[in-house]
């Protein structure tokens, strides 16, 4: 279990205090010179949500979020510097307008490759045969997210049906890969006994792509696992040593849920038996709409944080790491006691002990906490929501959604968190 040496998360942020405005809600510590005050990142008046980042090897920070207006969305992406200033107009990702979609449990995906290259997966709604369903998209950009390539679609089924829940990961060598939820294979569920009528949701398929030639096109799909939850995030990681790993909230007899990992040595050839990380007693009858996030150190450590409420241990977000290639998981270390919304973040420090800080939203109040620091949280903001991080030499970087004037919109904030 990770213990790092106690330290204190220095989490600054600029303030505000502009008469009448209806910027969002954001608490610090001391003021710094390096922290900004919250930037806007949508347009105003738009219905702007669902946050992904992803840090660039030159040290700018790639923001991308969904518009949505009535049945109609599209992905947009902005570039930024380490000042938090944009550089030049953000950008719609998907060509064709208002055909994207998201919601708050399923967010596109951003990665930036070590060439620079910028890597968007999102979904499209399709429609076909009286069927409805959606496809996963992979955009490319080679000019900094100026512009991007046409679309490539991913899952390599003809007839519509749902893939979601998707996340992304690149390779040292620049090899791509794409893990989803699937509903190719799996079949409505008869109505439940316990509200006739009413169809739970089936449980889902996990599946896995890969790409060699920088998105132009990918591989077969391979199904890895079965009775994955259907409406909770998969993460995806690769190790320096090129270890590909998979996590998801995996259902087990009894409807408990817990998360799994699986491992790949052959580049996604063959996989390893799912290991559940940590068996939490959660039975619920439901979703929970909250997977893992993972992380590998330059050691090839493999962490990983989640969200339990179970029969075992007290609900919160809990941490554990696995040292023989998630084999085997260490005791799950409790971060927050308190409920949290949505899948929860983990990012690295930067700092000289290799520890790692969790990101996650209770109750519209987004926050922060190193690994190991028996320091109390540190809050961002209490209106703030479905929080995403990423870290680059200069800082961490969170952006979130807040409501102004009702309608949700997209900010970025700055944190010294080393």
């Amino acid at each position: 279990m990770l213990r790092s040496k106690l330290g204190i998360l220095c989490f600054t942020i600029g303030l505000l205090y502009m008469c009448g405005c209806d910027r969002p809600s954001v608490t610090g510590t001391t003021a710094s010179k390096t922290a900004f005050a919250p930037v806007q990142l949508s347009a105003v008046g738009a219905d702007a949500a669902e946050p992904v980042t992803a840090a660039a090897p030159d040290g700018n920070v790639y923001v991308a979020w969904v518009n949505h207006e009535k049945n109609q969305a599209d992905v947009m992406i902005g570039r930024l510097d380490n000042h938090g200033k944009m550089q030049g107009a953000a950008v719609r990702v998907n060509p064709q307008p208002g055909v994207a979609t998201a919601w708050r449990g399923d967010q596109p995906s951003v990665a930036v490759a070590d060439n620079g290259s910028v890597y968007v997966v999102w979904t499209a709604k399709v429609e076909a045969d009286g069927k409805k369903g959606t496809d996963i998209y992979l955009s490319v950009s080679n000019d900094m997210g100026q512009t991007f390539a046409a679309p490539v679609k991913v899952n390599d089924d003809k007839v519509p049906a749902a893939h979601g829940m998707h996340s992304l990961g690149i390779a040292g060598d620049g090899r791509i890969y794409v893990s989803w939820l699937d509903e190719r294979n799996v079949h409505a569920p008869m109505p439940s006994t316990k509200a006739e009528g009413h169809h739970m949701e089936s449980n889902r398929e996990l599946f896995i792509a890969h790409s060699t030639d920088g998105g132009r096109t990918f591989s077969k799909n391979q199904k890895v696992a079965a009775e994955a939850c259907p409406c909770c995030k998969t993460a995806t990681a690769v190790a320096s040593d090129g270890t590909l790993y998979i996590g998801w909230r995996h259902v087990l007899p009894g409807n408990y849920r817990h998360i799994a990992v699986t491992s790949s040595r052959d580049a996604g050839a063959t996989f390893s038996k799912p290991v559940i990380v940590s068996d939490d007693r959660w039975m619920i009858e439901g979703c929970p709409v909250s997977g893992p996030s993972l992380s590998v150190n330059d050691a090839g450590v493999l962490k990983v944080l989640w969200y339990a409420a179970g029969e075992a241990n007290a609900p919160g977000l809990y941490f554990a790491e696995s040292k023989d290639k998630g084999q085997s998981f260490s005791q799950g270390q409790l971060v927050a006691k308190e409920t949290v919304r949505g899948t929860p973040i983990l990012a690295p420090s930067n700092d000289s002990n290799d520890s790692d800080v969790a990101i996650w939203e209770m109750s519209g109040e987004t926050k922060l906490r190193k690994i190991g620091n028996e320091e109390a949280a540190i809050s961002v903001g209490s209106n703030s929501e479905l929080p995403a991080a990423t870290v680059t030499n200069a800082g961490m970087y969170v952006a979130y959604i807040a409501k102004v004037k009702e309608k949700r919109s997209v900010w970025l904030i700055k944190a010294n968190h080393r």
